[in-house]
């Protein structure tokens, strides 16, 4: 898998090879940041269920400032680091706790989240709710869930601006 855009261009990262994750292909990866803006003047992300980091990663190569990676599985934090030390990025953090606790315990608040929970969890609203506390005044969610997935067009202050299906999976963007 490599980088799409940006300063880390064509740049290799490793995947998980986790029965538990699945990486956002090349194609779709390139195809999200179209639909969100390209590039980035700086900011912060947050990438959820992280798996490799790749949606991070690539937010990171196209200006993103700061990106933190979590995932309730350890080996797949464990790669996010090994790309993020790969690549020469230092302004990453990483924390390895369930979704739900991550969020609890910080009052950080991110420009973009990225969100790829396991299709089985298929808790949509539960999962925005949780992540609205920690979204800037100028934030988007970039949410990748089953095709056949139900999902609100509004949800508070968010509104859904962008819907493309690629194959299995549902891209959704939201903003404030």
């Amino acid at each position: 898998m490599r980088i799409v855009a940006g300063k880390l261009r064509h740049r290799n990262i490793d995947m998980t090879h986790l029965s538990t994750t699945r990486e956002t292909q090349d194609k779709v990866r390139g195809a999200i940041f179209n639909m969100i803006g390209p590039y980035f003047d700086g900011g912060t992300a947050l990438d959820l269920f992280a798996g490799s980091g790749a949606m991070a990663i690539e937010a990171y190569s196209r200006g993103i400032s700061q990106i933190h990676l979590n995932d309730i599985e350890p080996k797949a934090i464990d790669i996010c680091k090994k790309n993020c030390h790969t690549l020469g990025i230092k302004e990453a953090s990483f924390s390895t706790l369930d979704y739900k606790k991550f969020l609890n315990q910080t009052d950080q608040v991110w420009d973009i989240i990225f969100l790829d929970p396991p299709y089985r969890m298929d808790a949509i609203e539960e999962i925005l709710e949780d992540i609205y506390p920690h979204l800037s005044k100028q934030g988007r969610v970039v949410f990748e869930l089953a095709k056949e997935s139900i999902y609100p067009k509004e949800f508070k202050d968010l509104i859904l601006i962008k819907d493309k299906t690629y194959g299995i999976k549902r891209v959704i963007v939201y903003k404030l």
